[in-house]
């Protein structure tokens, strides 16, 4: 019996990708509002847990001893709403609730723990009813896990210092930055769902400030250039999926732009 890969091919997902964004976005907002500002805007990132995304824990506005934390649980399909006091509340992704009902409704949750505050709500202002799909979702949610760890892995590995690897309610990536001598200057590794005028889900790699002569260097096999709305290396995950190598595929185009974009830093 042939193995499971665990970069499979991503079949069209479109609906349970924008509402799986969607509800990112809500879980973002409220995050942004309640944790202190960080570097980079990451208190309005995510990150990966086991079974999913999630804000990790939110201090109580009033009473710091207590806590809360928001989770988009991809392997059981909930948005999960945990206090430290064990209380949990789920909403069922499948409901198919629009991201303006799910985030008032969690907005709700928290007056009730008389958490109050100034939560962004154009962020995920949505009133188009959610489809869901469970297999897209852990299809997705398994690439992710294991993109994830390439990251980490490349993380450790590289130099200098460098941001979390984070999930960016905005645009719905994953990434970190490898950060530069000058506050200008970084390497963003990531990947990315989708984007526009971009046939898929890619990986991607790019320098801030970007120097138009990498536009004449060679990237790894099935790389290219990019130039439009954002600079820097692209790899397709269509590309890499479902092969025997995926893992080192990924490595070599990641490491690869890196050695040519590294000069910036």
């Amino acid at each position: 019996m042939a193995s499971k890969s665990t970069f499979p091919k991503l079949t069209p997902w479109d609906e349970t990708r924008e509402t799986l964004h969607a509800y990112a976005r809500v879980l973002g907002a409220i995050r942004a509002a309640f944790t202190p500002e960080l570097p980079r805007d990451e208190h309005g990132s995510l990150r990966l847990y086991t079974s999913g995304l999630t804000t990790t824990p939110i201090p109580h506005p009033l009473n710091t001893s207590r806590n809360f934390s928001l989770s988009l649980d991809l392997r059981n399909h909930y948005v999960l709403f945990s206090t430290s006091e064990g209380d949990v509340h789920q909403w069922r992704i499948s409901e198919g609730l629009s991201a303006t009902k799910l985030g008032e409704q969690i907005i709700a949750k928290l007056a009730e723990m008389d958490v109050h505050g100034k939560i962004n709500q154009r962020k995920f202002a949505s009133d188009r009813p959610n489809n869901y799909a469970f297999d897209e979702a852990e299809r997705y949610f398994g690439i992710l896990s294991q993109v994830g760890r390439l990251f980490e892995n490349l993380s450790e590995a590289l130099p200098g210092e460098k941001s979390p690897v984070l999930v960016w309610p905005k645009l719905f990536d994953l990434s970190f930055a490898l950060l530069g001598t000058s506050p200008d200057s970084q390497i963003l590794f990531g990947f990315s769902p989708a984007g526009a005028g971009i046939d898929g889900a890619y990986f991607f790699v790019s320098p801030a400030p970007f120097q138009q002569d990498l536009l004449q260097q060679t990237l790894p096999t099935g790389a290219r250039w990019h130039t439009s709305g954002w600079q820097g290396a692209l790899l397709p995950y269509a590309e890499v999926a479902d092969k025997a190598d995926t893992a080192k595929r990924i490595q070599d185009f990641l490491q690869g732009a890196y050695q040519l974009q590294k000069s910036i830093l």
